[in-house]
């Protein structure tokens, strides 16, 4: 086991303030009413709630001239809860009714009257007016080529770049909107796009889970790199949606054809993704829908229900600790700004393929992104057959961390930021202006680990021709423009690398670019003798260059990754960690901060089996706080589809 001393300094290292503005941890449910409204203050599950649109049916209180969004905002503010509304379901102007198997679809609109009401009610109470599911929007409009003509001003875009400047843009007309009326927009931001929210300059965001949406742990990958990166803050919605169907322990009080007992997502889903998102750094955090919060008690009022005891257990432990979560850093995987990358089978294979920014192809350089996550979150972009016979709730909503947690970060990130990660690996294609290839230049040079591709600095060569960086001539000299590449099935590893030892790797027939070594030393070769891994020396940090192209198989469907390559990511992951988890498998984990002490959260994703995790590097004070499990001699045992979370004092150093 590693020592603990490592962890403390890292941990040491975090920023511990983040400013005046930051919110306090809000947590809460969601509600429409003044009675359900008044239920949830007083059932205690939290300090926070989520007043929904009209569409959404209640059952127990109408929609109606008597019950009114306004009428809820007065319950919310004389039961002393901070507050959301929601606003507008999705982008652009026009109402679009419909759901995701019609090409995407907008709800009501609040008026610019009801936004300057609400905020004349809320006072200096903390309140955001909710846009639910603006990039699910974007995305579920632009696969289906005859809905991109409802909103045509958002889909003229015929690049990767156009498409993000689209989406950002309509976001901060949006947000701008919204302020001249009083209020603050909250984008609600459920598929890879959440960068684009901050960048847009929303001061904060919210993700959504479960639902059917991009397995929770990728979300809290973009999350955790993008507050890093932009310094802003987040927060999560859980739906309980699942095959059409929310849960709930009292059909008669909910008598809704979607609301029934053992429908929608487990409570233990809920459990799993609340401390993830927590750890993570989200400082909101609310369900969605009434029904799997509340119940009737026999006697005219209410108790809570699976998902409200839930909630009111969570809000139990993480109010007693409201100060901010710092999560620790260890991999950053860096993609393009404009990447816009989307996974498929997503709302009960409502899009089957990936896609970019909704409208435009893939291309192998999100082969290579996917592939790759997909050895860093095995199962997370969920199989067709897993979907069409509804066995991905693991993995699919959830998936392991073999390798740890890791955030994926943008490439308009600043030198500073990314010095945060002791590792970063670039996957899928890059744009090399050269204010990126300054700020991977002060990465290195501080003492940071690189990994990135030959194919990746070819790009924009002409900017990219650093040899004393790469360690290698990319032949874009005078003379020198070679284009060779080269055939192998086997890569030989003749220096030990990372954890990796030296031997051979079968692989699927790949093609090397041709590079010339300079003062970086070949670590592997194809078997004919041609650099497929170089390592290089700069400053105090070193780069690793592959050049199989895009670390992937050379042909056919061009998705198999190159094994070689995922060994060596993982080896690199676990050096790049203070802490050292051993499991059996189907858990992920992740560490942080918060005032003086260390966090660890072990989560089991299995179904009926508990699993067994070594914990070498926490301290010699650690505990568990949360979860039926005790840490003896550094292992515990997490129960089936539970958390457990450990705790200890790092001191300040």
């Amino acid at each position: 086991m590693r020592n603990v001393s490592k962890l403390v300094l890292l941990m040491v290292g975090l920023l511990a303030v983040r400013g005046s503005a930051e919110p306090p941890l809000l947590v809460g449910g969601c509600a429409h009413g003044e009675r359900n409204i008044q239920a949830l203050a007083e059932l205690g599950v939290g300090n926070f709630v989520w007043i929904p649109a009209s569409v959404y049916a209640t059952a127990n209180v109408p929609w109606d001239d008597e019950h009114t969004v306004l009428d809820d905002v007065r319950a919310a503010v004389a039961s002393d809860l901070h507050f959301m509304v929601s606003v507008r379901r999705g982008i652009g102007d026009e109402l679009r009714p419909g759901g995701y198997q019609y090409g995407g679809h907008s709800d009501e609109f609040l008026t610019r009257e009801q936004v300057e009401g609400i905020a004349a009610v809320a006072g200096d109470r903390l309140w955001w007016l909710h846009g639910e599911e603006m990039d699910a929007d974007m995305h579920q409009q632009g696969i289906r080529p005859s809905f991109r003509t409802r909103t045509p001003e958002l889909f003229r875009y015929q690049t990767r770049e156009g498409g993000r400047l689209s989406f950002e843009g309509e976001l901060r007309r949006l947000r701008r909107r919204y302020d001249q009326w009083g209020g603050q927009l909250l984008p609600n931001l459920c598929m890879t796009y959440h960068h684009s929210g901050w960048r847009a300059g929303s001061p904060m965001i919210i993700a959504e889970l479960l639902e059917h949406l991009p397995t929770t742990e990728l979300q809290l990958a973009y999350l955790r790199g993008g507050a890093r990166q932009f310094g802003g803050e987040w927060g999560v919605w859980v739906s309980p949606w699942w095959i059409g169907k929310i849960p709930t322990e009292d059909v008669d009080m909910w008598p809704i054809g979607y609301a029934e007992e053992g429908g929608g997502h487990s409570s233990a889903s809920l459990r799993r993704c609340l401390y993830l998102s927590w750890v993570s750094g989200a400082r909101l955090l609310c369900t969605q829908d009434t029904p799997p919060l509340l119940s009737g008690d026999g006697e005219g009022g209410f108790e809570l229900g699976p998902w409200g005891r839930e909630l009111a257990a969570f809000w139990g432990y993480a109010n007693q600790h409201p100060e901010p979560i710092e999560p620790v850093p260890g991999l950053a995987v860096l993609v393009d700004k404009s990447n816009g990358w989307c996974p498929a089978h997503l709302g009960i294979n409502w899009a089957l393929e990936e896609s970019v920014w909704g409208k435009l192809p893939t291309d192998r350089t999100d082969r290579m992104l996917s592939g790759y996550l997909d050895a860093l979150l095995p199962g997370f972009g969920r199989t067709f057959e897993a979907v069409e016979a509804r066995e991905d709730v693991y993995p699919g909503y959830f998936a392991a961390t073999p390798h740890g947690p890791f955030d994926i970060v943008s490439s308009d990130i600043s030198s500073m930021e990314l010095s945060r990660y002791p590792l970063v690996v670039v996957l899928g294609g890059l744009e090399m202006p050269p204010s990126l290839n300054a700020t991977l230049r002060d990465y290195v040079s501080g003492g940071g680990t690189l990994l990135i591709n030959a194919l990746q600095l070819r790009w924009r060569e002409a900017w990219v021709d650093d040899p004393e960086l790469w360690g290698v001539d990319l032949g874009i000299g005078e003379g020198d423009n070679w284009t060779r590449i080269f055939s192998s099935t086997e890569i030989h590893l003749r220096k030990p690398a990372a954890g990796l030892e030296p031997g051979v790797w079968t692989e699927p027939w790949f093609a090397p670019v041709e590079v010339v070594a300079g003062s970086g030393e070949v670590l592997a070769e194809d078997h004919e003798g041609h650099p497929v891994l170089l390592r290089n020396a700069f400053g105090e940090g070193t780069v690793y260059l592959s050049t199989p192209e895009f670390m992937q198989e050379g042909w056919g469907p061009q998705e198999a990754t190159l094994g070689f390559f995922e060994d060596l990511i993982g080896d690199l992951s676990a050096e790049a960690w203070p802490i050292v988890i051993e499991s059996e498998g189907d858990v992920s984990w992740v560490a942080g901060r918060q005032g003086d002490d260390g966090l660890l959260l072990l989560v089991n994703h299995h179904q009926r089996e508990a699993r067994s995790v070594r914990v070498g590097g926490s301290g010699d004070d650690a505990r568990v706080e949360v979860g039926d499990a005790t840490l003896q001699q550094a292992k515990v045992d997490v129960p089936p589809e539970d958390v457990v979370l450990l705790r200890w004092t790092t001191g300040r150093g």
